[in-house]
């Protein structure tokens, strides 16, 4: 029986005519509940990081840790670091080395970056080969890779030295012992002020030898870039796109799968690259925004070797790695000095009485690094995990360096052996032997707690030789031995509130090694410098949210970094020496959204802000407290949306990407010669493709405004008008490409 009551009431309706902070939860109430895009189930793919030497799941790793697998559009470590949040690049082209920067920890001028590489804050390696880090490390080719891992923080534990900033992992694709595969791409396109097309090919096969045991696959590239930027001002003559680059590569990797437990993975990678001059402009001087300046043609050329064995077994209760690695890198340049030559001698007492002055340099260098691993880990699903290991590492270098001025020993009646006016050369042996271990623990099911060691003994020995020329030829040589050995450390702890919920808490050092001062024998002080440290204090997010279909990652960290090693003077006789003063603290937070829009439509986005400055005033270098260190802006944004949409047999898949990078300062202060502010600047990509059954045709455009983005240079009064210049980005480039696979 239905009570009258009841059957005439009406219904109660809380959110109508409230008055109270309930209505404002009414308010929120349609944007709370789960929007249609979250509610639709799509099968996402797990990614496995394998930075912390060994395989977890991303949601797993505790700290800042991006991944990257897809490499549509990708060309080079600045299209990397534009999806990275806390990864800034020093972008001089391919002709010199990409300065890596990971939340700001610089302390070097962004100046023209000739042999001087990354300066060491940067762990990079390619599997488990480390890549030797200071002298002219080379951009290394991303084709045919399964991801690259980037972590942000130090990794002193587990990497050891050059791991200040953090850490770039290439990991390559392994051959696939189950299914022969073939892919190849053609692509071709037009950069403005550029009078030719460039060229980039690759052909990759895989290929099962025997079933399930052994497997074989091949890389092989070549990439050819015209140049764009004139040169009327060339002794030999104008020339026009003087900048053009060419990269050959060829990577060959061997799996064999003796057992369920053995496996042996063997690898050799070449990659050659020719550069024509420098990606660079003296706009002031020329008039022109894409004219150099300089007397002499700057190429370079370099020549890559990586080879590598991996055996793996796999026991009852741990896995046993061992890794023999090697790393050979010969690197040829030269470099216009005719300006420098000018401003030695401004009262024209000596190189000014040759009217017909001119002068370039020579370099080559020639690194050879051979390294060893054994480790030992544990099981990744059990409550008390760990791992131990051994390193060790062998740097030998060899480097030649000479100043050549053309027709002056003829003028001066003297003789400069082939025009030879000044030579240095340096020979340098490093050792290392390092000892590591980590050990994680669950409380609870929720609650890890983690803590990591590493020991670390350097042998550095070193002679450095100098010629000056006109001379009986003599060269005067001075050597140094530095031994150094300490102790890094970390302590962790991580809360899993879900499986797709987890935050963070990591203390972690990182260092860069220290060495020895070319003194003469008679000189007892700065014979060494000390080892430079960083602390971080770091904590972090890493959530998925409706089904994987949002995943939010934050960090906010605070690093200390002390006894920074810097280039100086020494007081009592002038030498140039590096030395040990001053500490400054780099402080932020990083942002990481991926959002699935829908079935078609996802968004990708990044924020950094980084606040890094000197907390010590250094007289001696005239460098103070405040000083924002030089190379990454305080703010960088970056934010994509991407297309993927099957419409019957045919897959249809785009991107629209933005990027603003913010003022970046190249020095301390108004006191370093080379100091500039870089103004800020935006750039936009864009590409499109189409996939029928084993083909797909797209296109692309980059840098759709065209924007002109000054990256560095050498921008010292001292060198003239005609002596200085600014790396510039790359104008609009419009090309499409051809891809078969099966």
């Amino acid at each position: 029986m239905i009570n009258s009551n009841t059957r005439h009431k009406k219904p109660s309706r809380p959110c109508r005519g409230n008055k109270t902070p309930l209505a404002l939860a009414c308010a929120l109430l349609p944007f709370m509940s789960l929007p249609t895009w979250a509610a639709q189930a799509s099968a996402v793919e797990e990614v496995i990081v394998t930075a912390a030497k060994r395989d977890q799941r991303l949601q797993d790793f505790s700290g800042a840790v991006s991944v990257v697998n897809n490499f549509q559009g990708v060309k080079s470590i600045g299209d990397i670091a534009t999806q990275i949040p806390g990864l800034n690049i020093v972008d001089a082209g391919p002709r010199n080395p990409t300065g890596l920067i990971i939340r700001g920890l610089r302390m070097d001028e962004i100046g023209p970056n000739d042999l001087g590489g990354d300066g060491s804050l940067v762990a990079s390696y390619v599997d488990n080969i480390p890549l030797q880090g200071y002298f002219v490390p080379p951009s290394f080719s991303l084709k045919d890779l399964q991801q690259i891992e980037v972590v942000r923080g130090p990794q002193g534990t587990l990497y050891g030295n050059a791991s200040v900033g953090g850490l770039i992992r290439y990991v390559t694709a392994k051959p696939d012992l189950t299914k022969q595969s073939v892919s190849a791409t053609a692509e071709v396109s037009q950069t403005k002020h550029s009078d030719d097309l460039s060229y980039d090919t690759d052909l990759v096969v895989n290929t099962p030898l025997i079933d399930n045991t052994l497997g074989l696959r091949l890389l092989l590239g070549k990439t050819d870039n015209a140049g764009f930027i004139d040169n009327p001002y060339l002794l030999s003559g104008a020339q026009d796109d003087i900048n053009d680059d060419q990269t050959k590569q060829a990577r060959v990797s061997l799996l064999w799968q003796a057992s369920d437990n053995f496996s042996l993975n063997s690898s050799y990678h070449y990659q050659k690259i020719n550069v024509g001059d420098r990606q660079a402009a003296n706009a002031s001087f020329t008039g022109d925004n894409y004219t150099a300046s300089s007397r002499y043609l700057q190429p370079m050329e370099g020549e890559l070797q990586l080879a590598s064995i991996d055996a793996t077994y796999d026991m009852d209760f741990a896995t046993l790695t061992a890794s023999v690695n090697r790393y050979d890198y010969a690197h040829s340049e030269r470099k216009d000095q005719t300006d420098l030559y000018i401003s030695f001698d401004p009262d024209y007492t000596y190189y000014n009485l040759y009217e017909d002055l001119s002068a370039y340099n020579a370099s080559t260098v020639d690194v050879v690094k051979d390294s060893a691993e054994l480790r030992l880990v544990s099981d990744s699903n059990q409550r008390l995990r760990w791992l131990v290991g051994g390193f060790f590492s062998r740097d030998d270098l060899d480097v030649y360096t000479g100043d050549y001025t053309p027709g002056f020993g003829e003028f001066l009646g003297e003789e400069l052996p082939g025009d030879l006016e000044y030579l240095a050369t340096q020979t340098e042996t490093l050792d290392e032997y390092s000892a590591y271990g980590e050990v994680a623990y669950d409380i609870t099911p929720q609650w890890e707690v983690s803590a990591g060691a590493r020991y670390f003994n350097y042998d550095d020995k070193l002679e450095v030789c100098l010629t000056y020329f006109p001379s009986d030829g003599t060269p005067s040589c001075e050597s140094g031995d530095d031994k150094t050995n300490d102790t890094l450390g970390k302590l962790g702890s991580r809360y899993k509130f879900t499986e797709n919920l987890n935050i963070y808490a990591l203390v972690a050092e990182g260092y860069r090694r220290g060495g020895a001062n070319l003194t003469p024998p008679d000189v007892t002080t700065n014979r060494f410098y000390a080892p430079d440290k960083a602390t971080s204090v770091e904590l972090g997010l890493r959530s998925d949210w409706f089904n994987q279909q949002l995943k939010v990652n934050a960090a906010v960290f605070s690093t200390e970094w002390d006894d920074i090693q810097v280039q100086t003077t020494a007081e009592n006789d002038g030498r140039s020496i590096t030395a040990n003063a001053g500490e400054a603290r780099s402080q932020g937070i990083e942002l990481e959204l991926n959002a699935q829009l829908s079935s078609a439509f996802s968004l990708r986005s990044t924020y950094t802000y980084t606040d890094a400055e000197l907390t010590e005033t250094v007289e001696a270098i005239s460098a103070f407290d405040g000083d924002r260190l030089p190379g990454s802006p305080r703010t960088q944004f970056s934010v994509a949306l991407d297309y993927l949409q099957a419409i019957g047999s045919v897959e249809w898949d785009g991107s629209l990407s933005f990027n603003r990078m913010g003022e970046v300062y190249t020095a301390l202060n108004e006191n370093f010669s080379n100091y500039q502010q870089l103004a800020s600047y935006n750039t936009a990509n864009v590409r499109v493709g189409v996939t029928l059954r084993n083909w797909r045709v797209g296109a692309f455009v980059n840098n759709i405004e065209n924007t002109r983005g000054i990256t560095g240079g050498l921008f010292n009064d001292f060198y003239g008008d005609q002596g200085q210049f600014e790396y510039v980005t790359r104008p609009r480039t419009v090309g499409m490409s051809v891809t078969y696979q099966y």
